[in-house]
């Protein structure tokens, strides 16, 4: 796969922060506030002292004004697991640069900026179940490991996301951020995947890239198509009715995708390759709240 991003691109993005959509508690100390009480930088609130907490947290100076023992409470800012799971399926291949690479870059900038957040970032490759994946780490090394993985990706099979979320939900045990990155091409009913999501508590953002000729084919004439996942091939004669059908089953399709999303309150962000990623970045995560 080619370069899949230079230092001037990261460092075009350094203004911007990754954002988890909701208030979660990880393991270690890191950019996202969590609801659970506990001793930190933060302030929260006032409760009750009662015996056997630390007597250095109760505020002394509302003792000596009210005479009533209250003890500080604070929020933690704890880091939050950003898992990638980026389609690496044969249709990823398509498009000019190919839907793989486009996925590759975006998933490598978020990435970047989730890791600058303190935030542990994991990879997990899927087709027909799950590649070789990258676990959760934090540090400028889990970059370097990113980078490796995501520029080795040699997309090929067909999809099957139910059996990919399977596998993803055995090798975690935290919920976190899940970052849904595919063409969504060939993929099974997204009911079961979304729904094991959900119940496990994860957060999760959909990210569909397309290639233009994906929505609007400049086709003419006697084509033969081959499927890319199945390679199964159809000989056609392509004319105004035929686009026009097409045009609306993919309609069809897309509708039937934002519908599914919807229903679980689960953000879809649609892009095309031709589309230059910065302005995807800024305009749309930015305006959707990934990013701040």
């Amino acid at each position: 796969m080619q370069q899949l991003i230079d230092e001037d691109f990261l460092r075009r993005l350094a203004n911007l922060r990754f954002m988890a959509r909701r208030r979660k508690g990880g393991r270690f100390t890191g950019g996202h506030v969590s609801p659970r009480a506990g001793m930190s930088i933060e302030f929260a609130d006032y409760r009750d002292y009662v015996p056997g907490d630390d007597l250095r947290y109760v505020d002394w100076n509302i003792y000596g004004r009210l005479e009533r023992l209250l003890v500080k409470t604070f929020v933690q800012e704890l880091d939050v697991p950003v898992y990638f799971l980026v389609d690496t399926s044969a249709s990823m291949r398509l498009g000019r640069p190919a839907k793989a690479v486009y996925a590759s870059r975006l998933a490598l900038a978020l990435g970047y900026l989730a890791l600058r957040s303190l935030d542990r970032v994991g990879l997990f490759p899927f087709s027909s179940g799950l590649g070789e994946c990258v676990p959760p780490r934090h540090g400028i090394a889990q970059f370097s490991r990113f980078l490796r993985s995501l520029s080795a990706i040699d997309p090929h099979g067909q999809t099957s996301l139910t059996q990919s979320v399977t596998d993803f939900l055995s090798q975690t045990r935290e919920c976190g951020v899940v970052i849904l990155i595919s063409d969504f091409f060939g993929t099974d009913d997204l009911r079961e995947p979304l729904a094991r999501l959900s119940y496990r508590g994860d957060d999760v953002l959909a990210m569909q890239i397309l290639d233009r000729e994906d929505a609007a084919p400049s086709l003419s004439g006697p084509v033969q198509f081959q499927d890319v996942e199945t390679e199964e091939r159809t000989a056609i004669a392509v004319g105004p009715a035929t686009l026009e059908a097409y045009r609306k089953r993919f309609e069809a399709f897309e509708a039937g995708l934002r519908r599914e999303f919807q229903s679980r309150r689960i953000p879809l962000f649609v892009t095309t390759t031709d589309r230059p990623l910065e302005q995807f970045i800024h305009e749309d995560l930015r305006a959707g709240g990934v990013l701040q």
